[in-house]
């Protein structure tokens, strides 16, 4: 089980922050939820695992 955390400002013209959380779980042949983590520029993400 993961779930990640994610604040970004919304595309609007206030750019009000705006967060989600997302719960998966990673399969063997299923692409991820976020490909490259890494590489997100436009948001804070966090992935938490168990």
């Amino acid at each position: 089980m993961k779930s990640y955390v994610s604040f970004s400002f919304a595309d609007t013209d206030e750019a009000l922050l705006t967060s989600t959380v997302t719960f998966c779980t990673p399969l063997p042949d299923v692409r991820p939820y976020i490909p490259d983590l890494d590489g997100m520029t436009d948001a804070a993400v966090a992935e938490l695992s168990a």
